[in-house]
C-alpha cells in the first residue's frame, strides 16, 4: 500500500494546480482526442507553458500522448483515472478499519 500512497500523492500534486486542472477538463470535455492547439484555444496560456503542464500529467500517467505530423494529439489516460477512482474509493473502505488512538473509534 505504500508504493500506491507515494503514487497517487505524485498525481494529487500534479492536479493542485489549477491550470493542470484546466488542462484536464478541456481533454475531458467531449471525449475526443485534443491536439495542443485545441488545449491552447480554450486557455490563455502560452505554447511553452503548455507544453511545461502537458510533459508534467503525462509524467504521472494522466494523460498519453502521441505525434502526428506537426503536433502531438493528447487522450486522457483513463486506466490511470479508473486506478485513481479505486484508490480514493480504498481509503473510504480503510476509514472503517482504522482506528483512532485517542477516542479508541
Amino acid at each position: 500500500m505504500e508504493k500506491k500512497y507515494i503514487r497517487f500523492a505524485e498525481i494529487f500534486k500534479t492536479l493542485g494546480d489549477p491550470t493542470r486542472l484546466k488542462i484536464i477538463n478541456v481533454i475531458c470535455d467531449c471525449g475526443c482526442n485534443k491536439c495542443a492547439q485545441n488545449i491552447l484555444d480554450n486557455l490563455n496560456i502560452s505554447q511553452p507553458t503548455l507544453s511545461y503542464h502537458m510533459k508534467m500529467l503525462e509524467q504521472v500517467g494522466l494523460i498519453t500522448s502521441t505525434k502526428d505530423k506537426n503536433s502531438k494529439i493528447y487522450n486522457l489516460n483513463l486506466e490511470t483515472i479508473a486506478e485513481l477512482k479505486d484508490f480514493t474509493s480504498e481509503i473510504q473502505m480503510e476509514k472503517g478499519i482504522l482506528k483512532c488512538n485517542n477516542c479508541n473509534k
